[in-house]
């Protein structure tokens, strides 16, 4: 056999390091959570792509509001152009209420104000999308635009219908005549699924391993870092007030 030592057989063996143990251990753990989610993905596929199944018996829940185009437009030569395009800019809402107004408190009293409703935004991702469908034609009633928004703290980028007089709103009730198909054994694996990342807390492990970051990136723009989006953040006192006496110049300057 040699003069071998304990050490030196080891060495020359097939023997794991312990180093190579736990490395092997947490590349087999990252591969059961990519493919939970895999399976997590697909179950989710399955279920969008169950049948509508008809009711006996349809029923009206609520009502919902949405636009149509107005009775002159719809007169005009241009009638399916504008019809055309409000199939994708269109958007829906629902309430119990055919009003469409909810109590809020202003100033210690409630009041009754109505629920605001628009055009659907282009997000910038739809703006150049084929699946969205945006022609050369319709994209000239659009305005680009930037606009601060105090809820998500960051500047919201998106483009506008210009004519938006075109459409106006129309309150119909909202009968529901299908529903979703169920499957069972569906279902109870999804669940279990959730259970199993919910209680383990793997939520922000699989978002790095599938996309590198534990939380959602949103919608910023990829010019510019959210955080630096205000310029009036991270500045100095000494740049606050150049840019008072630069503004001071001016006025006195007119």
């Amino acid at each position: 056999m040699g003069n071998f030592t304990e050490n030196d057989y080891a060495f020359a063996s097939r023997f794991k390091s312990a180093r190579r143990k736990k490395r092997l251990v947490k590349k087999d753990f990252d591969k059961q959570l990519i493919s939970i989610y895999a399976r997590e993905q697909k179950l989710f596929k399955d279920k969008r792509d169950l049948p509508l199944v008809p009711l006996e018996m349809p029923y009206q829940q609520g009502w919902v509001r949405f636009f149509v185009l107005r009775e002159d437009v719809l007169r005009s030569p241009n009638a399916d152009f504008f019809q055309n395009l409000l199939t994708k800019i269109n958007t829906y809402k629902y309430s119990n209420a055919k009003s469409f107004s909810r109590k809020v408190r202003k100033k210690g009293k409630k009041i009754i104000v109505e629920e605001h409703q628009e055009l659907y935004r282009v997000c910038p991702l739809h703006w150049n999308c084929k699946k969205f469908g945006l022609t050369e034609k319709e994209k000239i009633y659009f305005t680009f635009v930037v606009e601060w928004s105090e809820v998500f703290k960051r500047f919201l980028h998106y483009y506008k219908f210009n004519e938006s007089w075109r459409y106006v709103l129309r309150v119909r009730p909202n009968i529901i005549t299908h529903r979703k198909a169920i499957d069972e054994v569906l279902e109870s694996e999804l669940q279990w699924i959730n259970n199993r990342i919910t209680n383990y807390h793997l939520r922000n492990k699989i978002n790095r391993l599938k996309s590198g970051r534990g939380h959602y990136k949103g919608y910023y723009n990829e010019d510019e870092k959210p955080k630096y989006g205000d310029p009036n953040k991270n500045k100095s006192l000494q740049e606050f007030y150049e840019d008072y006496v630069d503004e001071k110049r001016i006025d006195y300057g007119k």
